[in-house]
């Protein structure tokens, strides 16, 4: 585990502990950054750990931790505070309100903590500390744990980790678990016409090879949401392709109306997934599966551990359970048959489902070879992102930043085995460029550090959070980052007032920016697209296909060029306003 860290005076004493525990000192440009670094490292290794100073350092990351949060991402945030004489009497502390409250920051920290605690007694700071990791771990949120400054260098009394879970009672329950796994079994054997629906909340690491047997044993057409890109194979017989409502494609929206049951698995069902709610599931017929809970259509909802029913449900599912779904009927494409032979059905499945795949296929190629890629017509998005998926490789790690990259990348193919990073549902721009770093870095702290780190951010974003490509190019890291330079927040243009000067930001030289960090020649490389022609020489280049140094794209749009499906949420988000 890599921890990312704030600099500050409470924090000092601490910071000498850093190496002494075997873990790396990364040092963020300020704690917002700090918090999407440490959010973009657990997402792609599973958990990482940010510590800041109480107050100052403490707040300013609060946007991220709440990120975290927000989309289920493990974050052990340590807050270093004065010493507990200095808390006991009420001195006027800088870093404070100066009234003597040493706890109201902790108050409003943990409304973004799945669980707080306070170490400030040494022969419970061990129990404590195993506590919140727990719980850090079984909920995949972020825990906060408040650490005095003179009780860094005090030893403390071990113990083993806790069986107790104070706030899931019901998690190791496996008669509950058992009853659950049941109840879902039932619902989809009376069922005609189910579909999986997969997102990507909660679900990424420890969870996925247990829903990956059970997609396996279930045997029913598999769709997934904007959140969980490259979780399952691509060419899997039972995948049938993205659903995002309206702008799905036309055959997986006839697949979804054809349902009478949809299993959700790690599914929020966001305005920005759901593309302005269009494509959210009628309660009545969803079975609504998330990390620490299930809602079975009209029932109320059970708090149990999605790890354990998926294990259940793989393991009492038959050869044969559900006779009668094995084939999804969405138009005359599908077609229902009872009692299928499972081979039989895996055929069928596939078959419909390569239909779609390679119709999705056919669209993409037909785009690209109609569009105006060998002539020096400027760049567009429609024409952009087919693109990009010719050139995106199995095992990417690939971000994309709220905006016209995040609605433009579902008109691209994404391999599989890729780790696909973006926030449908916290949606808080500048958001990536920190993510990217941690992902960047626990990348090359993963058993595979060869795999590529690709972010695609708008101009305002990046001039939001831009300071840690100071990082990325002091750390040696080498993520390839596309910037896309329209001049400002396209999607607010396309939500009110399009010329309205608040959309516009400061034109900079984007590619520039690796030098101005302090990046020698020959470490980075740099580059300027403007016609597709341009864009196709560079992404031909082997050497740019290489992981090995950092690459920064400038891509140069018009404002108010989008890809279609960000024109058709930014409608819906203006109706919703108004």
């Amino acid at each position: 585990m890599n921890t990312t860290v704030a600099e500050g005076d409470f924090s000092l004493v601490a910071l000498d502990c850093i190496e002494k525990c075997g873990l790396q000192w990364i040092g963020n440009c300020n704690e917002l950054n700090a918090g999407y670094a440490a959010d973009g490292y657990a997402r792609v290794n599973g958990i990482s750990a940010l510590m800041t100073i109480m107050g100052v350092g403490e707040l300013s990351s609060l946007n991220a931790i709440a990120g975290s949060f927000a989309e289920l991402i493990p974050v052990v945030h340590i807050v270093n505070m004065p010493s507990r004489r200095a808390q006991l009497e009420k001195l006027c502390v800088h870093h404070t309100f100066g009234d003597g409250d040493f706890d109201v920051f902790k108050r409003m920290t943990a409304a973004t903590s799945c669980m707080s605690v306070t170490l400030d007694c040494p022969k419970k700071a061990a129990a404590l500390i195993n506590a919140a990791l727990q719980q850090c771990a079984i909920q995949s949120r972020p825990v906060s744990i408040f650490v005095p400054s003179d009780l860094i260098n005090v030893s403390i009394d071990t113990c083993s980790p806790s069986k107790q879970i104070d706030s899931i009672e019901t998690v190791n329950d496996t008669v509950v678990e058992g009853g659950v796994a049941d109840s879902v079994l039932a619902e989809l054997r009376s069922a005609k016409y189910p579909i999986l629906l997969l997102g990507g909340y909660g679900v990424a690491h420890d969870i996925r090879d247990e829903i990956l047997d059970l997609i396996n044993k279930l045997c029913i057409p598999v769709l997934s949401s904007a959140s969980c890109r490259g979780f399952i194979e691509k060419d899997h017989y039972l995948y049938a392709g993205l659903y995002v409502g309206s702008c799905s494609d036309k055959p997986v929206v006839e697949l979804m109306n054809s349902a009478d049951l949809v299993l959700s698995i790690g599914n929020i069902q966001s305005d920005l997934c759901t593309a302005g709610f269009t494509g959210t599931v009628d309660q009545k017929i969803l079975i609504d599966m998330q990390r620490c809970y299930t809602v079975i259509t009209h029932h109320p909802k059970v708090t149990v551990s999605l790890k354990g029913v998926t294990q259940m449900m793989t393991a009492r599912v038959c050869w044969n359970p559900l006779p009668a779904a094995r084939i999804m009927k969405a138009t005359s494409t599908y077609v229902a048959k009872d009692n299928v032979p499972c081979n039989q059905s895996q055929r069928s499945t596939k078959r419909v489902s390569m239909r779609i795949r390679l119709k999705q296929c056919l669209e993409g190629i037909l785009k690209y070879i109609l569009s105006p890629a060998q002539n020096d017509s400027p760049l567009l998005h429609e024409n952009l992102w087919p693109r990009v998926g010719g050139w995106l490789q199995r095992g990417d790690i690939i971000l994309t930043e709220a905006g016209t990259a995040s609605f433009g990348i579902w008109n691209t193919t994404i391999p599989s085995e890729t780790t696909f990073i973006s926030q449908y549902l916290w949606a808080s721009i500048g958001y990536t460029v920190g993510a990217c770093q941690g992902a960047a870095l626990a990348v090359r702290d993963s058993q595979n550090p060869k795999r590529r780190t690709i972010l695609f951010i708008g101009d305002g974003s990046l001039q939001i959070g831009c300071q840690e490509l100071s990082t990325i190019v002091r750390l040696g890291l080498a993520p390839i980052i596309f910037i896309i330079c329209n001049r400002g927040y396209t999607i607010e243009r396309f939500v009110h007032a399009p010329s309205q000067a608040y959309h516009d930001v400061q034109p900079w030289r984007y590619r520039d920016l690796p030098a101005a960090f302090g990046a020698t020649p020959g470490s980075y490389g740099s580059h300027s697209v403007r016609t597709m022609r341009h864009l196709e020489a560079l992404m031909s280049r082997h050497s740019f296909r290489d992981p090995s140094i950092l690459q920064v794209v400038e891509l140069h749009m018009s404002p108010l060029d989008a890809p279609s499906d960000l024109v058709t949420v930014a409608q819906s988000l203006k109706r919703r306003n108004q």
